[in-house]
């Protein structure tokens, strides 16, 4: 032992952003999920304030863009597919924008703690749930969203991040109390939203937050390997017989939607399906390009305006992510896709069954419903939408794994080492 030499490096855990970068956080879910006009100015503010992290914290940044390596295929491949497009400068456009939502997912996921990302977004999610009540429109009716589905996702989220926030013992007493207070309102609004979707999914998801605070925080005698086919089995039961309830049996689905009132056309989303189809067949490998189908002049789009009873040039989804990305990137596009989505749920489960806690679970149930919502929604490829960021979040954040910050060393002093010279 000499004096001066360095005997113990002194790590703290990583504590997130401050109070100050969470209220912007909030700000941020708000901007990119409220359906006003006067959002969009404060969009471009907020981009800028992301990318300058990749001046003033350019390691902490950089290597979580490193370390989310599996987003950015499918950002490279859409932003190529202006060359193919035949909108050339809307594909580049759409595809920066695209780009430019993937670069804040990384840099909230370097940013923040899953912890305070679910704090965030429970209050993004209450201030949304007030806005919807003081719409002159009621949920069943849109509140402003557009749509009655769009709308009961958010108060989904909602109800899902509370449950978390409520049954999370390491979150703050007031906190949790405040989670446990809002499950109520949430699960109102979606049941009021009159939405079969919204509704099988609140089922779902309920069962999904409180059966994994059961096997992986409460339980001690299950073995992690019975947790897992059970969970797993659950997961998968639920997106099968949702997708076998949408493109299966004619009959079945008849009989099941007719008990809730429910047209089985799905408003039109069959015609949109089978358009897709006959384009996917036309061009299988790269798609029309990024922004090449719903366009004024592309005959096949606005003969399902005519038939969705939409004015002509109205820029509609296929209603299904998994065909929309196929219809435009084709199939290459769509590996890239699967690839993004396969990494956010490889990280999300292998933190479920190393360190479980309430935050991964919470992340958990929303992917489960993001990928049984991607069947009849094509939010998930969208550039700045809420559902996507929490996404693609959930994976960028456990891409990071464990972090902690050096903030010193401990080193022999000098006397010290007269001390123990002389002892």
């Amino acid at each position: 032992m000499q004096p001066g030499r360095i005997i113990s490096r002194v790590y703290e855990p990583f504590s997130g952003g401050k109070l100050y970068d969470q209220a912007l956080l909030v700000i941020w879910l708000l901007v990119i999920a409220l359906p006003l006009g006067i959002m969009t100015p404060f969009r471009y503010l907020f981009i800028l304030y992301f990318l300058s992290f990749f001046l003033f914290d350019t390691r902490n940044v950089m290597t979580g863009v490193v370390k989310a390596w599996w987003l950015w295929p499918f950002q490279i491949i859409a932003l190529l597919s202006m060359f193919w497009s035949p909108y050339a400068s809307e594909a580049l456009r759409g595809s920066l924008l695209m780009i430019l939502s993937t670069v804040v997912v990384v840099v909230v996921a370097s940013r923040f703690t899953p912890t305070q990302i679910v704090r965030c977004m429970l209050i993004a999610c209450t201030v949304i749930l007030l806005f919807i009540l003081t719409r002159n429109a009621t949920i069943e009716q849109g509140a402003g969203f557009g749509s009655k589905n769009y709308a009961a996702q958010f108060m989904l989220n909602g109800f899902i991040v509370a449950a978390a926030a409520a049954l999370n013992p390491k979150e703050f007493t007031h906190f949790r109390w405040f989670g446990l207070a809002m499950m109520a309102p949430f699960v109102y609004l979606v049941v009021a939203a009159q939405s079969t979707t919204a509704l099988l999914m609140l089922i779902a998801s309920a069962g999904l937050v409180f059966g994994m605070r059961v096997f992986f925080l409460d339980s001690r005698k299950i073995q992690h390997l019975s947790s897992l086919l059970v969970v797993l089995g659950l997961m998968t039961a639920m997106i099968i017989i949702y997708a076998v309830l949408i493109f299966v049996d004619q009959h079945l689905i008849d009989s099941f939607l007719g008990a809730f009132g429910k047209d089985a056309t799905f408003t039109g989303r069959t015609a949109m399906w089978e358009e897709a189809g006959n384009q996917i067949g036309m061009r299988p490998y790269l798609g029309v390009g990024l922004e090449g189908f719903w366009q004024d002049d592309v005959g096949s789009a606005q003969t399902l305006n005519i038939n969705d009873h939409k004015p002509l040039g109205t820029k509609l989804t296929f209603h299904n992510v998994h065909l929309e990305v196929m219809v435009h990137l084709g199939i290459i596009g769509y590996a890239a896709f699967v690839l993004s989505m396969a990494a956010v749920i490889w990280m999300a489960l292998k933190r479920l069954f190393t360190r479980a806690d309430m935050p991964v679970i919470a992340f958990c149930a929303i992917i489960a419903v993001s990928l049984m919502s991607s069947m009849v929604e094509s939010s998930l490829w969208s550039g700045f939408n809420f559902q996507a960021f929490l996404f693609f979040a959930c994976g960028a954040v456990y891409a990071r794994g464990d972090r902690r910050r050096h903030v010193g060393n401990m080193v022999v002093r000098e006397q010290d080492f007269a001390a123990a010279v002389r002892a």
